[in-house]
């Protein structure tokens, strides 16, 4: 198993198989409560940071993000029922809907961020990330992407 866990504050921890499943794996997320204002458009660099390690060298990690609106949520992340997976045979969520979906709210997605609401749940992807791993004293390398 592939396991990638996400320490504090998001706590997310996703095993995976090393191989054998259709499209993209679920890695972490955040809620984000929108002030009644809003958000100004046009919001540039945005950073987002992560630590990737490996026992094995030679891996290559890619990563995208997306970003949906819903209209109702919540911030206990084991409530939201989210599809680990794109496969549809592989979760308990067999459907077509991207990793990352929170299935259990999917009524409330609404138009804004990188989404139009309606059957996008995720948002569009960004454009693809990506580092290449290497086993070295230390088996860690943190990336950051600004977009």
């Amino acid at each position: 198993m592939l396991s990638k866990e996400i320490g504090s504050p998001l706590g997310w921890d996703t095993d995976l198989p090393f191989a054998g499943l259709a499209g993209n794996d679920f890695l972490a997320a955040l809620t984000f409560r929108v002030p009644a204002s809003g958000l100004p458009g046009g919001i540039k660099n945005v950073i987002r940071q992560a630590t990737f390690s490996s026992g094995t060298s030679g891996l290559t990690v890619n990563w995208q993000w997306g970003a949906a609106v819903y209209s109702n949520f919540s911030a206990d992340y084991n409530s939201l029922g989210v599809k680990p997976v794109d496969d549809n045979k592989a979760s308990q969520f067999q459907n077509s809907d991207h990793a990352g979906t929170p299935e259990n709210f999917k009524p409330f997605v609404i138009g804004g961020a990188r989404g139009g609401g309606g059957s996008n749940f995720t948002g569009s992807y960004s454009g693809t990330g990506s580092c290449a791993l290497t086993r070295q004293l230390t088996t860690s390398l943190t990336v950051s992407q600004d977009d």
